[in-house]
């Protein structure tokens, strides 16, 4: 027996400081990957917590506030789409208390919301987003910053909107339908929405520095991230959508996140097993996004990104394995949306034993804006040296290269807008280099064409 006690003792001598190496050796690569990170990508601040069945095994915490102050643990952020998961299970709650139906029709909780549609939209058509209401159309009540701008007032001018698609045929992300839910919160619970979520998510859940109003948000120490400018992080104003917590107007820290990953993978008392796992069931077919959660191609676990014009998070979570992540940071920029999740990807690899991958920043588009502007910019100056210098200059075409520089800074904007399916408003928000270029090649253009019309008129007057 003596032997036997010596025995188990040599083995866990041995193999025990290899398990806490091991995690050490983790930790330090999760540290040192994460410093590249930010640093690569230009991030001001960055906060990352992880998760193993219910214990925080690495947290960290890089940079620093627009206002300078340190960022910890209990920050807070906009979180961005990450707000979707929580409304979905707000409404599963009340799904289970019977006050919400997922196969019922939208219009029995939102009468006056009307939609052009051979088929009625469902509750779980909101959830999955498949209720054929285009992305152009929810861009149009998304990210507005007005103070009066409400959950109703969204709706009221989302009303009357034309499908693209039949309900439930294609899957089409798009904020509007988390809006929506947000508008059947309020009507089934008769409260505000961020009330709704403060009393029976965030409070149950001691999601201490979470808000769903820009007031309690600011209260609890939010504060202004950072556009991107090349890469450059640049202070931004502060920018919230009083109508939009439902879609991505959350405010949380990393320690809030950690509380509601705890909950998604082990339950509580907010929800039934049944109905948990149903948010968590992998949607089939029919669009790669559950109630609420993206889930991955290949692996099929749950996750979701979110982001704001200024601030970019990621979360996940292997149920099986008892494992969850999440990641703030407070800069953003539409062409670097996929760096966060490149960095989400890489912890997963680390923690996987597999060695991290982190693409290098690509600023291709802005410099390709800049170099067409730099060239029209070159072609007018001399073009308009030219005209001044020509004696005769060949009136037809300096009026028709003229007259068409003037059409071009009519629509070039608009254009734009169009064919990337996205109003000019929200380029502006989450691209203001690319923003700020376009309107320099719309100045260029129709200052050009009206200096090019403007001399051959001269000039014509002049010969008279």
């Amino acid at each position: 027996m003596k032997k036997i006690i010596m025995l188990v003792g040599l083995l866990v001598f041995l193999f025990s400081p290899l398990s806490v190496l091991a995690s050490v050796d983790k930790s330090e690569k999760l540290r040192a990957f994460l410093d590249e990170a930010v640093d690569q990508y230009n991030i001001p601040g960055a906060s990352l917590a992880i998760i193993e069945n219910g214990e925080i095994i690495f947290e960290n915490n890089w940079g620093a506030l627009s206002d300078g102050s340190t960022i910890t643990g209990d920050t807070p952020f906009l979180i961005g789409s990450i707000s979707k998961p929580i409304t979905a299970l707000a409404t599963m709650m009340l799904v289970e208390e019977g006050r919400i139906d997922l196969e019922e029709p939208i219009e029995t909780y939102l009468p006056s919301f009307t939609y052009k549609s051979e088929s009625p939209i469902s509750v779980r058509h909101l959830l999955n987003q498949t209720s054929g209401i285009s992305a152009a159309d929810g861009f149009e009540i998304t990210d507005r910053a007005s103070a009066d701008w409400t959950i109703s007032e969204a709706i009221n001018q989302l009303s009357g909107v034309e499908l693209v698609s039949e309900p439930g045929e294609v899957y089409k992300y798009n904020s509007a339908n988390y809006t929506l839910l947000g508008g059947i919160i309020e009507a089934v619970t008769n409260e505000t929405f961020s009330k709704y979520i403060q009393d029976h998510i965030f409070s149950p859940l001691q999601m201490d520095d979470a808000a769903a109003d820009y007031e309690r948000a600011v209260q609890k120490g939010l504060v202004p991230g950072y556009a991107s400018w090349w890469g450059n992080p640049v202070k931004s104003d502060s920018l919230y959508d009083h109508a939009g917590a439902p879609y991505g107007y959350m405010s949380a820290s990393t320690n809030d996140l950690v509380n509601f990953l705890q909950f998604m993978m082990d339950g509580g008392d907010l929800l039934s097993e049944e109905s948990l796992a149903l948010l968590t069931t992998h949607p089939g077919e029919v669009g790669k996004y559950g109630l609420g959660w993206h889930f991955s191609k290949t692996e099929h676990f749950p996750f979701h990104g979110g982001s704001t014009p200024h601030f970019r998070g990621e979360l996940f979570f292997l149920p099986e394995q008892g494992i969850g992540a999440v990641l703030l940071t407070n800069k953003h920029h539409i062409m670097e949306d996929g760096n966060v999740y490149y960095i989400m990807d890489g912890i997963r690899s680390i923690l996987n034993g597999e060695e991290p991958n982190l693409p290098a920043p690509s600023y291709l588009v802005q410099w390709v804006l800049l170099g067409i502007l730099l060239v029209i910019l070159l072609f007018t100056i001399s073009h308009i040296i030219k005209l001044f210098r020509t004696k005769n200059p060949n009136k037809k075409l300096a009026y028709t290269v003229g007259s068409i520089s003037i059409v071009l800074a009519a629509v070039l904007i608009p254009l734009f807008g169009l064919f990337i399916g996205t109003p000019w408003r929200t380029i502006k928000l989450f691209a203001p280099d690319i923003a700020f270029f376009t309107h320099c090649v719309v100045g260029v253009l129709g200052v050009y064409g009206v200096a090019a019309v403007i001399l051959i008129s001269v000039k014509s007057r002049k010969q008279v």
